[in-house]
């Protein structure tokens, strides 16, 4: 994943310069998660070039990239994910980044932090304001709320410099493993700085009867939230969550940034995503602006 590009290092400074402007205007908005339409784009119906216009026509103003499609990093493909977002009026919410900052192999964790460089050069060049970087773990709990959270800690701490550079917030989604807990979760922020490492909120990861007091701690420290749905009654409700509550609790935690749909669910996933997006600005509807 070469990046090096005539030029890339004053065109990564210009985008984040806009995006600190950016901050102290920031609203809350509804974005979606490539993932959400993952058979489309497995099956090559949709790419990261057509994706922007699909949201537009589907009304929804967001977009957040997984790095599973990412084609490159180098700055002609960039560029062109850009010019489709530009063309469709369609925002940049975020980069979703996969990798294992737990792991105990040397070599292997600092060849994640080097990837993790590169994806959050990519995501300063693409204007996103977060990275999610997945933490990983050691396929034990107790090593992971431990061990696993240092290593995740010493991590982000090699990372934080670059961060801040390129005004870019690095979030942890609940999601098994070191990021299991929100508690653990709240260690590795507070370890760090919650100025540049915050939570990646995700609804659905959570037992049933834990789901609203995880996400309550996790809320004031959230800098981007997956909307996470399955399946929906004929009202066309959330199943087993409380969408209601669930965004009341992003309200009452000043919530400003992304809140963004990521539908996993049986039936086809644009219809998904719609039901999703009904959902969320059945509550929210700020958030369609």
């Amino acid at each position: 994943m070469n990046f090096v590009a005539l030029g890339i290092a004053t065109l990564v400074m210009l985008s984040t310069q806009s995006n600190g402007k950016e901050a102290g205007r920031r609203k809350p908005m509804l974005s979606c998660d490539t993932y959400s339409l993952r058979t489309y784009l497995n099956e090559g119906k949709l790419d990261y070039l057509t994706i922007p216009a699909k949201l537009k026509e589907l009304g929804i103003p967001g977009v957040t990239f997984n790095d599973i499609w990412m084609k490159s990093y180098d700055a002609p493909y960039l560029d062109q994910i850009k010019q489709a977002c530009a063309r469709a009026g369609v925002k940049i919410t975020g980069l979703i980044c996969e990798g294992n900052l737990a792991t105990l192999d040397e070599q292997a964790w600092n060849q994640q932090i080097a990837v993790n460089e590169t994806k959050i050069r990519a995501a300063a060049y693409l204007g996103a304001p977060i990275v999610r970087l997945n933490l990983g773990g050691l396929g034990d709990e107790a090593k992971d709320d431990t061990v696993g959270a240092e290593r995740v800690i010493a991590a982000f701490k090699r990372l934080l410099p670059l961060a801040k550079e390129l005004n870019v917030k690095m979030t942890i989604e609940n999601h098994g493993g070191v990021s299991k807990k929100a508690d653990t979760i709240l260690k590795i922020i507070k370890s760090t700085d919650p100025e540049w490492v915050g939570a990646c909120l995700d609804f659905g990861n959570w037992p049933d009867e834990i789901r609203y007091s995880e996400c309550e701690k996790l809320a004031p420290y959230a800098y981007h939230v997956h909307a996470k749905t399955h399946t929906f009654n004929d009202q066309g409700e959330d199943t087993n969550k409380d969408y209601k509550r669930l965004l009341q609790i992003l309200k009452n935690a000043n919530y400003k940034y992304a809140v963004s749909i990521e539908y996993e669910g049986p039936e086809d996933q644009i219809e998904g995503v719609k039901k999703t997006r009904d959902l969320i600005l059945k509550y929210w509807p700020e958030l369609a602006r």
